[in-house]
């Protein structure tokens, strides 16, 4: 281990997916950070295993993708089922979304994927180091580090507490962790089977007796099936794959032969979210502050959307950007996000779980609607996918102070993920799409022209493009979106620290409306929108965000 530092900007406590994509992303972003773990090495096994749409774009924007990719399934249907036969079929492959896929990789898999880039980029994960005490000043946070018998004192301006549902963060801030546990008991067993069903796919038995899981892994099969509390009394007898064998002979008639578990696991399951994110320079992140039931795969990506969401305001705070009001809206955005899918999933969870007659058949009832309804399960799976989440009520999204009648209800609204569209770079002609800028981590300003260029245009894209470097070079990227080939009014622009796409195809104009203005914050979602007219408010808006303080 090498000699721990005595100041860093950031400390970050924990070295799950959560803790790693914060520490990759300020890598990113050049701002120093200590990640530690008091696990001397990685945990070998893990409950999360999938990955959706919105978490895959993160992950590309991490330059982590590919490899999670060679060690994953991807996942192309859900298949439901209830003792009389099928249920509901979902397909999982026509998300509107660069990446529009699940993928099926075990969160060890992640964590070695994302610890490996963290590494390439400098970083090096402190392990066996445990946190004991901190405190706060007006200034910076004092943390008491534990290496083997030593006690390190460290200063940091943050702390981020990335360190799991049993969070010693957020035990220490006197933080509550609200929420409820399902009565049922959980198996999990990571085996191979010599059955016939799709690779592919994941499969949902839901049964009287119980229900029963089945996810591909790379190697093999994960199963989850449920016990009533009845019969899980003596947590201390030895676990067996005797209750796998005993479900897959209800579901079959006969049971398939199971392979020795790999790893075999008993749980339960908890609703919790915590009632704040933030207490001064501390923070939480991830399991810190919400576990939920691991139906749907939203708790990995959930805590990886916060620590996205969460860096490039640490990265803007500890250079005197921003202030509290910032690291305020980290709260404020995620939290309801977090509610909301726990209210979700554990209304979710207890249908699929239900033993009861009358709510079974209303669950049945309604799968086999929705199985009726393309838009429906459509819906079901941008939500399921976090295509969706948004931060329209935020404090630090907004909109040009003039009507908005060049696009109407045209585009995302102020807060939105900004969907990805296919462009065209003039200088090189080189393909790029909107996710690709997601790779640098400031925020991207889309000066978007129409096709019928009008002098007020042409004078607002020359101003922009010459204030907006010279202002935020260094935190804001200036690129200018032309509906065609570049005109000769606008060729000039070249000279200017600006990137000049070109539309050619529409999908940009398809996806936003004719014209405008875009700012694309460093984890993809729209920060302001306006129309050209409205240039001088976006300056305004960007010294109030981005100015020192």
């Amino acid at each position: 281990m090498t000699a721990l530092p005595r100041r860093c900007a950031v400390l970050i406590v924990g070295a799950g997916p959560t803790g790693l994509v914060l520490a990759i992303r300020l890598r990113q972003l050049g701002i120093d950070c200590l990640l530690i773990d008091k696990q001397p090495t990685p945990l070998p096994w893990s409950r999360a295993l999938g990955l959706h749409a919105r978490t895959l774009e993160i992950l590309e924007a991490l330059d982590v993708l590919s490899a999670v990719r060679k060690r994953s399934v991807q996942l192309k249907a859900m298949h439901i089922h209830n003792e009389r036969g099928p249920l509901f079929d979902l397909d999982m492959t026509g998300l509107d979304a660069p990446f529009p896929w699940v993928l099926c990789v075990p969160q060890t898999d992640v964590e070695q994927c994302l610890s490996d880039q963290y590494e390439a980029l400098g970083g090096h994960i402190e392990r066996g180091v445990e946190l004991v005490e901190f405190s706060q000043g007006g200034h910076a946070v004092g943390a008491s580090l534990k290496v083997g018998d030593e006690i390190v004192p460290i200063e940091a301006q943050l702390l981020v507490g990335c360190d799991g549902a049993d969070s010693f963060v957020r035990q220490a801030l006197g933080l509550s962790f609200d929420g409820v546990e399902h009565k049922d008991h959980f198996l999990l067993a990571d085996v191979e089977l010599d059955w016939s069903l799709d690779k592919t796919s994941a499969h949902a038995f839901l049964l009287p007796e119980g229900a029963l899981l089945a996810l591909p892994l790379p190697v093999g099969w994960r199963l989850v099936l449920n016990l009533p509390p009845e019969d899980d009394q003596n947590n201390d007898e030895p676990l067996t794959a005797e209750p796998f064998a005993q479900r897959l002979e209800a579901i079959f008639q006969q049971t398939p032969t199971l392979s020795d578990p790999a790893w075999l696991s008993r749980f339960s399951i908890q609703r919790r979210l915590a009632g704040r994110y933030r207490v001064n320079r501390v923070l939480l992140a991830g399991d810190a502050c919400h576990i939920q039931s691991p139906v749907g795969a939203q708790g990995m990506n959930t805590g990886i959307a916060d620590a996205f969401n969460l860096a490039w305001k640490v990265g803007l705070f500890v250079q005197g950007v921003g202030g509290g009001k910032l690291l305020d809206s980290y709260e404020t955005e995620r939290r309801p996000v977090a509610k909301a899918m726990l209210n979700g999933v554990d209304m979710v969870s207890r249908y699929s779980f239900s033993r009861n007659f009358l709510i079974r058949g209303a669950r049945d009832s309604v799968m086999k609607l929705i199985a009726k309804q393309p838009r429906v399960a459509s819906r079901l799976l941008r939500r399921m996918s976090q295509l969706d989440v948004n931060y329209r009520d935020s404090s630090i999204v907004d909109s040009g102070s003039a009507l908005f009648a060049p696009l109407g209800t045209e585009g995302p609204k102020p807060g939105d993920r900004m969907p990805d569209a296919l462009l065209k770079d003039v200088s090189s002609g080189e393909s790029l799409r909107l996710q690709d800028f997601l790779r640098d981590p400031r925020h991207q300003l889309f000066i978007q022209l129409s096709a019928d260029l009008d002098h007020q245009e042409i004078v607002a894209a020359f101003a922009l493009a010459d204030r907006v470097p010279s202002e935020f070079a260094d935190r804001v990227r200036t690129v200018v979106i032309v509906a065609d080939a570049l005109p000769d009014a606008l060729r000039q622009l070249s000279e200017f620290e600006v990137n000049i796409l070109d539309d050619d195809n529409g999908g940009f104009a398809h996806r936003y409306g004719p014209a405008g203005l875009w700012l694309m914050r460093p984890d993809g979602h729209l920060g302001y929108r306006a129309p050209i007219s409205d240039s001088d408010q976006l300056l305004l808006y960007l010294r109030e965000l981005l100015s020192k303080r």
